[in-house]
């Protein structure tokens, strides 16, 4: 589902109907996007007979970086997707910090983000049309994880720019 409705009752409407599609095996998960109210995501979560299986958010300052609906994420086995990951982080990206981890791998910024992300339990959406990238973005899945100082260090960098 791709947003809450303005009102509520019309958001478990059309969840209902998504609930039916997949009782009758026409979709095999369902999902929710752009939810970005942590009280809205659990009363739908609550009031579902098929729980979201992914959560599909804009990872950025503005939201937060949707701490809480990542942390109840964690904690009912849903996954949360992010988009815009990239395009809505260059500060970070661009950090000297950043850099140096990318030069001491021999890759770029945007890998060390992407495993950034996968090792605190996001699933990174990438939506490059360009091949090399897209290597580069799936060469990501092989890496070694980011050191837990690393990972410290991004993590501060995300706190410092909500």
């Amino acid at each position: 589902m791709h947003g809450p409705m303005r009102a509520y009752d019309k958001t478990l409407e059309v969840w209902h109907v998504f609930e039916e599609l997949h009782s009758q095996g026409k979709v095999k998960q369902l999902g929710i996007s752009n939810f970005y109210d942590p009280e809205a995501v659990a009363r739908l979560y609550s009031d579902s007979k098929v729980k979201p299986a992914v959560i599909q958010n804009r990872f950025y300052a503005d939201s937060g970086y949707d701490i809480l609906i990542r942390k109840f994420c964690k904690e009912h086995n849903i996954y949360y997707q992010s988009f815009w990951t990239l395009t809505a982080n260059p500060t970070i990206i661009n950090s000297n910090a950043v850099k140096k981890m990318a030069e001491k791998r021999g890759i770029t910024t945007s890998q060390i983000f992407f495993r950034f992300m996968m090792d605190i339990g996001v699933v990174p959406l990438t939506g490059t049309t360009n091949e090399t990238h897209m290597k580069q973005d799936l060469a990501v899945l092989d890496m070694p994880a980011l050191s837990s100082e690393e990972i410290q260090i991004i993590n501060e960098m995300l706190s410092d720019s909500i």
